[in-house]
């Protein structure tokens, strides 16, 4: 591996999100805020216990995950429509690095987006309830999976989308919609039958259930088989980009 290289390529992708915090982590982290104190306060005093849980406390782990998507997605599937459509991709392609060596920075510099929402989100939590951890390891290995699956997926976006606007398509009418049915505000056993079975074959449903386990203790599924899902997920698509990349995938037109 050309270390210089690549430290470079993940510096810019790094920086890209972090010298701009205005827009890339404040909104995100504004919109959590508000989430708990409606939730948590005006709605959350209203609902009883999930499971001998605080309502907030029950939704934090969706909320965390929310965060978490939205963050390790945004950064490759914005920066890599941007050098496409700029042109200056050409100058990554160039680069002495291997396009596995590429794709590395750009999931890195992703998850780290990601990792730093997620952070915030549980900072702004510790305002509202007390937020204990039952089992951090496997909180670490679930919120890494999250992340590399999307900010897989944003690399796959990036390259795909032929204006902006797709970008956010897939966040505002495939994520936010799985996400809001995918066990975030609810436990099975709290909606209808129909619904319940519809959520147990959401995409989304294990990483917050498996999340939710991790933090507070409770599931709804199998914990095991959740994170063998995201792994089968992110060979999937690590293999999807590697062969979008290898293609050369509308960067040299």
């Amino acid at each position: 591996m050309n270390w210089i290289s690549f430290s470079t390529h993940f510096k810019r992708e790094f920086q890209r999100f972090f010298t701009v915090p205005h827009t890339t982590i404040y909104p995100q982290l504004l919109v959590v805020f508000f989430y708990m104190l409606i939730f948590g306060i005006a709605i959350g005093s209203r609902i009883r216990e999930v499971h001998g849980y605080g309502y907030l406390l029950f939704i934090l782990p969706g909320l965390l995950v929310q965060n978490i998507i939205n963050g390790s997605y945004s950064n490759p599937s914005g920066s890599l429509f941007v050098a496409r459509s700029m042109g200056f991709i050409t100058d990554i392609l160039l680069a002495p690095l291997s396009y596995a060596e590429m794709i590395t920075g750009y999931l890195l510099a992703g998850i780290l987006r990601g990792f730093f929402l997620g952070i915030g989100t549980l900072i702004i939590a510790l305002f509202f309830i007390k937020v204990h951890i039952a089992h951090p390891f496997l909180l670490l290995l679930y919120l890494t999976l999250i992340a590399y699956v999307f900010a897989g997926l944003g690399i796959i976006i990036g390259l795909v989308a032929k204006e902006w606007q797709e970008l956010n398509i897939f966040i505002n009418f495939v994520v936010t919609p799985l996400t809001f049915l995918g066990g975030v505000f609810y436990s099975l056993d709290m909606v209808p039958p129909l619904l319940a079975a519809l959520t147990r074959w959401n995409p989304l449903f294990a990483m917050i259930d498996g999340t939710r386990y991790a933090m507070i203790g409770f599931h709804d599924a199998s914990i095991y088989a959740g994170v063998l899902y995201l792994v089968i997920l992110s060979i999937l698509i690590t293999s999807i980009c590697l062969h979008l990349f290898r293609i050369g995938y509308r960067m040299r037109t």
